[in-house]
């Protein structure tokens, strides 16, 4: 079972190799919360801007350079788990995608609203009990806010 621990990323330097649906989820909840992040992959459809720098080609080992957080989000199992084994011998933080036991930590569902943020989890073993549960939650804070506008009057 993994601890939840909140993290100030902005002066963390986070690598994403990969640019598929898992990598692109993942980047987009990291650009509220990080203010230097790098993708890597061949093929990238996000944009570049002032948190996020693009690298359009494949991994190689000096991207690891420098970096405090790696997420390795590619299609290929062999690679993410080759760049999780890189970063345990550098001691740089490492969530591999494709492997639960290669990760050093698991990326959350995020509900936000306002200062409020919940970090949800089931160990990697139950994506849809995570999805169901972030659900219900922005549920609540839908209802919250319906409530607390009618308080007001």
């Amino acid at each position: 079972m993994y601890f939840p621990l909140f993290v100030d990323l902005s002066d963390k330097r986070i690598l994403v190799v990969g640019a598929g649906q898992i990598a692109r989820r993942r980047i987009c909840v990291l650009e509220d919360f990080a203010l230097h992040i790098t993708v890597v992959a061949p093929n990238v459809s996000v944009k570049e801007n002032s948190r996020l720098t693009i690298i359009r080609r494949c991994f190689e080992e000096p991207d690891l350079d420098g970096m405090d957080i790696v997420l390795a989000a590619t299609d290929n199992a062999a690679l993410n788990r080759h760049i999780g084994e890189a970063c345990k011998k550098r001691g740089i933080l490492v969530n591999v995608c494709t492997d639960l036991h290669d990760c050093d930590f698991q990326f959350p569902s995020i509900v936000e609203n306002g200062s409020v943020v919940i970090g949800i989890n089931a160990s990697g073993q139950n994506h849809h009990l995570v999805k169901e549960t972030r659900k219900k939650i922005e549920a609540l804070f839908e209802e919250e806010e319906i409530q607390s506008r009618y308080e007001t009057f």
